[in-house]
C-alpha cells in the first residue's frame, strides 16, 4: 500500500503540525471513546482525519453468468450516460413434465412464456419495449459468458413488444375473527403489484408458428433437450430501437417458464374423454437443478458525460472532473479508486499508539431517484494499473479483499486477506442504522491499517482500494449506484500520545 505523498502534503497531515495547530483533530477522554483503555491512564485520545485523493474508475468485464437478475432494457442519465441491456437465456426441458403418450387429438389453446421481475430502473410508469429473438445456437456450457460477451441470433421473432410494468391485481384471502370459539371467515380483497411481463406467442405470426412446432415436437411422450434445441435454440431480450426509460431486473425464479395450455383426448376403459392439460419448459434463469445458462450483455455509452475519459481499465477520472463526485455502480463496473495521504507519518511516529480507524465515505444525498443506493461497499486491494492484486493459497488464486475486523486470520507476520479463503469476511461499508435521508458509508480498518503500518501485508503492497459496490465472485447483478462526495472522503485515525 505504498500510497504517493508528496512533501507539502506530509508536513500538512503531520501529527505533531495537527496537533499544535488544532487542525482535523479533537480530544476526548478515553472512556469516552470506547478505547477500553483505563479511565486513570496518563494517556491522551486525539482524531486525525487524513485526506483521500478519489478517481472514478471502471473495471470490465463484470461477471453476469447465472446471476440474480437478468436485466433488459435502455436507460439515459445525465451522470454516466446511455445504458443498454440485453438478455441472453436458454431453455430447459422438464424431463418430468411430459405430454402422455396415451393423449391424442392435441390442441394448442395457449402458450404463455413468464417473466417475472423484481427491479425497475428508471421509470415504472412507460412499459418496457422489447424485441424478442431466437438464438443461433444454444449457450455453450462449457463457455465464459460476462458483460462484455455477444451471441449469434438467428431471426426476430417479435419487434416491438410493449410490457406493461406497473400493473396490480386482485388477491382474495379468507380471514378469521381471531377468537377461537369463532369458526367463520370473512373474504377480503387487497390489491397488489403484478410484476410479470407475460407474451402470448399464439397472437402472432412468427411466434405461433415456433410455439406450434416445439409442442409438436415433444408431444410424443418422450421430451428431450436435444429435441427442444432442433426447433428453439434460445432466446435473446432486447430493447427496441426506439425504447428508452427503463431497464427491468427479471427475478431468476422458477415462474421463468413456457407454458402450454392444450386439449387432447384419452381413452379410458371404453370411455374418451377430453382433458384440458399444461405442460412447461423452464427459462434457464428458472432455479432449478436443471442445467442451464444465461446472463446479461451490459453495454454503456459513457460519451457526453465527465466519465467520457474512462476508456480503458487503466483509465480513471478525478474528483474535480465530475464536480466533486465519483461513483460506484454495479452492472457496468463503476468504482471509485482511493489514495490515502501520510501514512508516512504514522508509521515513523513511535510516540503514538493507534487506537481505531474508520473509513468515511459521504453520499451526495438524494441522488437515488433512478438507481437504489448499493447496501454496502467492498474494497480491493489494486495496483497503480487499477489491476486486482491476487493471492496464491495452494492451487486457487483469490483477489485481495480487506477483510472484515476481527475475522482476518493472524499467520505469523503475515495478516491472510478475506479473499484467502473459505470463512473470512470482506469488509463492507455500510450505511450506518438511522440515518435518514442515508449521508454516508462508513466501516472500521483498524486491524487492516495497522498490519500497514508494521509491513505484516504479505505481497505486493496496493497503490490504492477500489470500492465496489458488488462483489465480484458473488451472483448478484444490479444497476445500484452510489455518487460520492470525493472531497468529504477520509481515513479517521483514532490515536493516544505516550508520554
Amino acid at each position: 500500500m505504498n500510497w504517493p505523498t508528496s512533501a507539502s502534503r506530509l508536513a500538512s497531515v503531520s501529527l505533531v503540525a495537527v496537533a499544535l495547530l488544532g487542525l482535523t483533530t479533537g480530544c476526548e477522554e478515553a472512556n469516552d471513546l470506547g478505547l477500553e483503555l483505563p479511565g486513570t491512564s496518563p494517556i491522551t485520545a486525539n482524531y486525525l482525519d487524513l485526506p483521500v485523493t478519489a478517481y472514478t474508475v471502471r473495471q470490465q468485464p463484470v461477471e453476469t453468468i447465472q446471476a440474480d437478475q437478468l436485466l433488459v432494457g435502455r436507460l439515459r442519465d445525465s451522470f454516466v450516460g446511455t445504458t443498454t441491456a440485453k438478455g441472453y437465456l436458454n431453455l430447459q426441458v422438464v424431463t418430468s413434465d411430459t405430454i402422455p403418450s396415451a393423449f391424442t387429438a392435441h390442441r394448442l389453446d395457449s402458450v404463455v412464456v413468464t417473466f417475472p421481475f423484481s427491479q425497475v430502473y428508471g421509470s415504472a410508469a412507460q412499459p418496457l419495449q422489447f424485441d424478442l429473438q431466437a438464438l443461433a445456437q444454444p449457450l455453450d456450457e462449457r463457455a465464459v459468458y460476462n458483460s462484455t460477451s455477444s451471441v449469434a441470433t438467428s431471426n426476430t421473432l417479435l419487434a416491438g413488444f410493449s410490457a406493461p410494468l406497473n400493473r396490480t391485481r386482485a388477491v382474495k384471502r379468507r380471514v378469521g375473527s381471531g377468537v377461537s370459539s369463532d369458526t367463520t371467515t370473512t373474504v377480503i380483497t387487497t390489491t397488489e403489484p403484478d410484476q410479470v411481463v407475460r407474451v402470448r406467442l399464439l397472437r402472432y405470426a412468427n411466434t405461433a408458428t415456433l410455439a406450434n412446432s416445439v409442442f409438436t415436437a415433444l408431444k410424443d411422450g418422450t421430451p428431450t433437450q436435444a429435441k427442444l434445441d432442433a426447433v428453439w435454440k434460445g432466446i435473446a431480450l432486447e430493447a427496441s430501437a426506439n425504447h428508452s426509460g427503463n431497464i427491468v431486473g427479471f427475478s431468476s425464479n422458477t415462474g421463468a417458464s413456457v407454458s402450454f395450455y392444450y386439449t387432447a383426448t384419452a381413452t379410458v376403459g371404453t370411455v374418451t374423454k377430453v382433458r384440458s392439460r399444461l405442460y412447461r419448459l423452464l427459462l434457464a434463469n428458472g432455479l432449478s437443478s436443471l442445467p442451464g445458462k444465461y446472463f446479461t450483455q451490459i453495454a454503456t455509452d459513457l460519451s457526453g458525460t465527465p466519465l467520457a475519459g474512462l476508456t480503458t481499465a487503466q483509465s480513471q477520472v478525478p474528483a474535480a472532473a465530475s464536480n466533486g463526485f465519483t461513483y460506484a455502480q454495479g452492472g457496468i463496473g463503476l468504482g471509485t479508486r482511493i489514495e490515502f495521504q501520510g501514512l508516512d507519518n504514522l508509521r515513523n511516529n513511535t510516540d503514538i499508539a493507534i487506537n481505531r480507524a474508520e473509513l468515511i465515505v459521504p453520499i451526495k444525498q438524494n441522488s437515488n431517484a433512478l438507481f437504489p443506493y448499493p447496501n454496502g461497499l467492498y474494497l480491493y486491494e489494486v495496483n497503480s494499473a487499477n489491476a486486482v492484486l491476487t493471492r496464491t493459497v495452494g492451487a486457487t488464486t483469490y483477489e485481495r479483499l480487506v477483510p472484515a475486523e476481527g475475522t482476518n486470520s493472524l499467520s505469523g507476520a503475515r495478516l491472510t486477506p478475506a479473499s484467502a479463503g473459505p470463512g473470512v469476511a470482506p469488509a463492507v461499508a455500510t450505511v450506518p442504522a438511522g440515518q435518514d435521508p442515508v449521508q454516508q458509508y462508513s466501516v472500521p480498518l483498524t486491524e487492516y491499517l495497522q498490519a500497514y503500518l508494521q509491513n505484516r501485508l504479505e505481497g505486493e503492497l496496493p497503490s490504492g482500494l477500489v470500492l465496489s459496490p458488488t462483489l465480484r465472485s458473488s451472483s448478484v447483478l444490479n444497476l445500484n449506484r452510489a455518487q460520492l462526495d470525493a472531497n468529504n472522503i477520509k481515513l479517521r485515525v483514532y490515536y493516544s500520545k505516550l508520554r
